[in-house]
């Protein structure tokens, strides 16, 4: 299951690539973009006659996690891939996710040396495109991904491959993240059923939840230490964070650090009055002591949660699997449920989309197989998934826990994934669907669930937390409707680079004065015009004239 820790829409990660600084340049020989494949070899899954062997920089975790014996090169992924397709790859360096990573790939562009494939940034994928440094895909990835590996691109509406796409023509692979949409309300049951309180639709009955969970103590935490609504401003935020408001602010329309199109321009929906307005109402809460009164200084709130000192907090669909399976684990008798809070109680929400493309996989100009990455994805995210999912070595390295096993780590699914996962365990629990059929995650998923349903007061905390996330919190993203509201661009300008932490900074602060009171509301006016004179207006025409040139 893939995580998603922060839903920041302007991406900050910079390769360190210092302004001004030379970009090597390719030899004559790797001018040549034309692939010596044959037309067999160019399909999706046709396998060369001869190995084909590759070069990728590789990103790693902090301790290697892998079966005895297994390598980054040499591992069941490496070898599913040798025996499907007959290829074969070499780490031209490898590096730790992160800075580390990030170092890795800035020397190999300033050199101009660059590995076969491999992952970059929004920013850097712009410098190697300007700088004629890696491959035009659009040809070898309409021969060679698969049907299913397209389907899963078109169903971000091209927005996935779009931010890939220069000047007409595809020159990246995008990992994409599918929709996480809706965040919901998730409230402790246990509380609700003890106060004889139904469950929430609107923000007036949030508030009214919020009153009775701080003023009547349900979890016998001792009068003013239970915490209503917990929220953390770490992570560019409150509304930035794992565990966020914006749930409440999209209630007004509001869309904090995102840039959106209102009237037809472009605006930052952090300086909108609507974003004034959910403001005001978060401090409200403050002023009434409905939101934790640490706020200021809490760096995450997992604590509270896991012991029991909150009955409130907004997540994701998976947050039964974290911090809540090790509050189950705790308090065995709590009992969390979700609840979708939209303005009218109606059941629609609005919210913003994050950005499709999390990073890039490149291929370097002159590398005389570019039709590589596209096989590699669909053997990966096509046939190892669906067609070969019980190839033996791949579930053993799963079963042992192993990490980074695939020569890279791109990730393609459908927009819709969560609810097609909820949808096929749901269809397997009811007969409708044979279980084998499952992918290996969803299978294992679909074990606890069953194990969970024959007697939940006898399931332990991860059969407990497999059935909240997949079925319960699962059903709620495949039913709920959804007016999206895309933002409009995701990367990094070039006043960015200088000024955005600042502007970031600015924010936070003055957000943080206004909800805890220590500024009142009107103090946002004087926010936004600061925010337009350090910087903000000039970025704002740079986004502005960037989606343009798009």
């Amino acid at each position: 299951m893939k995580k998603i820790i922060s839903i920041a829409a302007v991406s900050m990660m910079s390769f360190g690539i210092l302004a001004g600084c030379s970009v090597g340049s390719s030899s004559s020989e790797d001018t040549d973009t034309k692939t010596i494949a044959t037309k067999e070899d160019l399909k999706p899954f046709g396998k060369y006659k001869e190995t084909v062997t590759y070069t990728v920089g590789k990103s790693t975790p902090g301790i290697a996690k892998l079966p005895p014996g297994q390598t980054y090169e040499e591992n069941a992924y490496t070898k599913y891939l040798k025996e499907t397709l007959n290829i074969q790859s070499k780490n031209k360096f490898e590096a730790q996710d992160g800075d580390a990573y990030k170092q890795k790939v800035s020397m190999a562009v300033a050199s101009g040396d660059l590995p076969d494939i491999m992952a970059v940034d929004a920013a850097t994928l712009r410098q190697l495109v300007d700088n004629d440094l890696i491959a035009d895909l659009t040809d070898v990835y309409k021969s060679s991904a698969s049907d299913y590996v397209k389907d899963m691109y078109d169903s971000y509406d091209g927005r996935a491959l779009d931010a890939a796409t220069f000047d007409g023509n595809l020159m990246a692979l995008p990992s994409t993240q599918n929709a996480n949409i809706p965040t919901m309300l998730w409230l402790r049951q246990d509380w609700l059923d003890k106060l004889g309180l139904k469950g929430p639709k609107t923000v007036d009955d949030v508030e009214k939840i919020l009153t009775e969970f701080v003023q009547k103590d349900p979890g016998g935490n001792g009068k003013g230490n239970t915490v209503g609504l917990a929220l953390a401003p770490s992570i560019g935020g409150m509304y930035g964070s794992l565990f966020q408001a914006d749930n409440i602010l999209q209630t007004y329309h509001s869309f904090p650090r995102q840039w959106i199109e209102q009237d037809g321009k472009v605006v930052y929906g952090s300086i909108t009055k609507e974003t004034k307005q959910g403001l005001g109402k978060l401090a409200d809460w403050y002023k009434k002591g409905l939101i934790d009164p640490q706020l200021a200084v809490r760096k995450s709130i997992e604590d509270l949660v896991i012991g029991g000192q909150t009955g409130a907090y907004f997540g994701p669909w998976w947050t039964p699997d974290y911090p809540l399976n090790s509050a189950k684990q705790k308090i065995p008798n709590a009992e969390w449920a979700p609840y979708i809070i939209s303005k009218d109680g109606s059941g629609t929400i609005t919210a913003y989309t994050q950005n499709p493309a999390s990073e890039f996989y490149v291929v370097r100009k002159g590398f005389k197989h570019p039709e590589v990455l596209p096989k590699l994805v669909s053997a990966l995210d096509d046939k190892l998934r669906r067609e070969d999912r019980n190839y033996q070595p791949v579930v053993d390295f799963i079963k042992f826990g192993g990490d980074r096993g695939a020569p890279v780590n791109i990730m393609v699914n459908f927009n819709d994934a969560t609810a097609q996962m909820y949808e096929n365990i749901n269809a397997a629990i009811e007969g409708k669907k044979d279980p084998n059929t499952l992918s290996l995650d969803d299978l294992s998923s679909y074990q606890k669930i069953t194990d969970y349903l024959k007697d939940p007061t006898k399931a332990d905390a991860n059969q407990w937390s497999a059935y909240n996330s997949r079925m319960v919190a699962g059903k709620l993203m495949a039913e709920t409707k959804i007016n999206e509201v895309n933002p409009v661009f995701f990367g990094q300008t070039k006043s960015m680079k200088l000024k955005w932490a600042n502007l970031t900074k600015l924010e936070d602060e003055a957000f943080l004065k206004i909800v805890t009171g220590e500024k009142d509301l009107d103090y946002f006016d004087k926010f936004v015009e600061n925010w337009k004179k350090t910087g903000g207006t000039e970025i704002t025409k740079e986004v502005s004239e960037a989606i343009k040139e798009k």
